[in-house]
């Protein structure tokens, strides 16, 4: 069972948002932002074909934000792109971040939209200097959603992995999960504890909550190898402490590794991503664990991630503008619920059939050692073309904090469809520090063009 410590918070109920019906989820696949039903049945593509989008977040108001970098670029130069709930693009413009001599930075990490579509709220993770003499800064910013400029964003140190309810910001700090208090939202500087997710003996990363407050949604992870979980815990509104024993108090029975929880407006719906891809199930009404979901997973997207519930809906959108040649079109996306009925001269285009997809084998045993030494793996490429397989373990298996941390790659170019053999070797940092890679988790991601694949298997 997931076990929590509740401490008394004072949260007013007017700063959640309304309860609704959310329409639809968000989500990442093949580099562009799609929006599908609950149900997988009807898909869109809001992107208009640029590639390289890296994240994904929905209102639920209907607005959808998409975060942009392209390949090979810091994230300093990420881009910010805000749709409204019509499906047009609202604004264009740079992802702000704080000026300051970055050797290294992350973000943004657990970008999230308030209720009303007007703020970002998103985590960060850097350092400045030379380790180990650096200076580590991890925290969270926030901005207007329709930020056209880079300007200097407001934020706050030592609380990371933010979430919004209504206009208040749900962040981490150590094992707490801390919510904003009343006034001054969402740039108030006093915070409330809501419960203490140290007895789990995970680590904390974001915790999303319904807008209404009847459910909470935890993303843990281990400090040492194995998969992340994601725990679901019954509230009574967030104005309250978590009463336990909880109506609902268990982990999701996800595939592997599972990340990035979503809830619906009313907690009835919770989006995951874990390595079989971007899921919907029902959430629980038991503290029976593993969770008894009230409707079985539905796979969304086998090759998405980054899904966030929000309240679009998938048939009012406009078309997107014709796309580059590139596989993955479809329709627009960003519809909303709280307005009037979308123009009848708008039909969504219907998703393309699936593209042929990438398989990835790996060694019958795959160690630390071997992968020191350069290892080979096996791809079947549905196509001609450059293949790219990168390697990422936890960056907190380096000494790190933040996004996963390149340690090996690899390419070849295939002449056509069948199988391919790619040789992957570590990066210089990754060699330094290679005796910590075992017992890593690795996560192998393959592409070709804008086909994606991944696996994970944990080091020898």
């Amino acid at each position: 069972m997931l076990v929590l410590r509740a401490v008394t918070a004072l949260v007013l109920a007017a700063a959640l948002a309304p309860a609704a019906h959310a329409a639809s989820v968000a989500y990442v696949d093949g580099n562009e932002v799609w929006v599908a039903a609950l149900d997988g049945t009807q898909k869109a593509r809001l992107s208009d074909g640029e590639g390289d989008w890296r994240a994904v977040t929905a209102a639920d108001n209907g607005r959808v934000l998409g975060v942009r970098l392209e390949a090979g670029k810091i994230a300093q130069l990420s881009r910010m792109q805000l749709w409204e709930k019509d499906g047009t693009v609202l604004s264009q413009g740079p992802l702000p971040y704080k000026n300051r001599a970055w050797s290294s930075y992350a973000a943004p990490l657990s970008p999230d939209l308030s209720a009303d579509g007007v703020f970002l709220a998103y985590g960060y993770s850097g350092y400045t200097g030379i380790v180990p003499s650096a200076t580590f800064y991890r925290g969270h910013n926030v901005v207007l959603a329709d930020t056209k400029t880079l300007v200097e964003p407001i934020g706050q140190e030592g609380y990371e992995w933010p979430t919004m309810v209504g206009r208040r910001v749900v962040a981490a700090s150590g094992s707490a999960v801390m919510a904003q208090a009343p006034g001054g939202e969402p740039f108030g500087t006093t915070w409330n504890p809501l419960l203490d997710a140290g007895p789990t003996g995970l680590d904390l990363q974001r915790t999303d909550v319904a807008a209404n407050g009847s459910m909470l949604a935890l993303e843990l992870v281990p400090s040492g190898s194995g998969p992340g979980r994601i725990g679901l815990i019954a509230a009574q509104g967030i104005d309250a402490p978590v009463a336990f024993p909880a109506a609902v108090d268990c982990y999701l029975p996800a595939a592997g590794n599972a990340t990035d929880p979503s809830l619906s407006q009313d907690g009835k719906w919770v989006a995951w991503k874990d390595d079989e891809g971007v899921k919907v199930a029902g959430t629980p009404t038991t503290a029976a664990d593993p969770c008894v979901l009230a409707s079985p997973p539905v796979l969304v997207s086998a090759t998405g991630k980054s899904p966030s519930i929000g309240g679009s809906d998938v048939a009012t959108l406009r078309p997107p503008a014709p796309a580059p040649a590139a596989p993955g079109g479809g329709g627009g996306g960003g519809g909303g619920t709280t307005t009037g009925p979308a123009p009848a001269a708008t039909p969504v285009t219907p998703a393309p059939a699936a593209p042929p997809v990438l398989a990835l084998t790996l060694p019958a045993r795959l160690s630390a050692a071997g992968l020191a030494r350069g290892v080979t793996v096996s791809v079947r490429a549905p196509a001609a073309g450059l293949v790219k397989v990168v390697a990422t373990v936890p960056a907190r298996r380096l000494g790190r904090r933040g996004a996963p941390v390149r340690v090996a790659s690899g390419s070849a170019r295939a002449t056509g469809a069948g199988p391919l053999r790619v040789k992957l070797r570590l990066t210089a940092a990754a060699r330094k520090r290679a005796k910590r890679l075992k017992g890593a988790r690795l996560t192998l991601r393959v592409t070709q063009g804008a086909r994606t694949a991944t696996k994970a298997v944990t080091l020898r």
